[in-house]
């Protein structure tokens, strides 16, 4: 047994206890009250799927809607680099992102993803890798936005002022 440290007064040892556990409490309570917070708001994101829808599209149906997400997807990532404020692309994204894993989550129900049709093995592969691509869009659209779009927005603003100094300028 260790020798108690001098400086600990033991008359305050209940006032020390009570304090660790005032802290204790308190980081319990604001963690679990973050915890929720951030489940909670993930889930109002992410749209629920909807039931199965009988009779499936067909595979070649499934691969072309699969298709037809990705080219939105890919369109609308192009869009926020190229063309919105860089300090704003990660508000858009996810009010983009709600949309079209809406739209997502409608095809997949058309397609019977959860059949045992070995046909739906390479669908399931392809819709699951679609879901995998725009999270990390996600991830792509929040650090742009937060890392790189004051500077991004800076040299725009750059640009523009030198653009117009041009035009004034013989």
């Amino acid at each position: 047994m260790s020798a108690p440290e001098p400086r600990k007064d033991p008359r305050f040892r209940r006032f020390r206890g009570a304090a660790y556990g005032v802290h204790i409490t308190l980081s319990t309570l604001f963690s679990l009250w973050m915890i929720w917070n951030v489940g909670h708001s993930v889930a109002a994101m992410t749209p629920a799927r909807p039931p199965a829808v009988t009779p499936p599209l067909t595979v070649r149906e499934c691969l072309d809607a699969a298709d037809g997400h990705w080219r939105n997807l890919e369109a609308e990532r192009e869009k926020l680099v190229h063309v919105l404020p860089a300090r704003k692309v990660d508000q858009e994204w996810m009010r983009f992102r709600s949309e079209w894993l809406t739209r997502l989550r409608k095809s997949e129900s058309e397609c019977a993803l959860d059949s045992r049709d070995p046909a739906r093995k390479e669908l399931r592969a392809v819709y699951k890798q679609l879901g995998k691509v725009q999270d990390h869009y996600t991830i792509h659209a929040v650090q742009y936005a937060g890392e790189v779009g004051g500077a991004v927005d800076a040299l725009h603003a750059a640009f523009d002022a030198a653009r117009r100094n041009t035009h004034t300028q013989p």
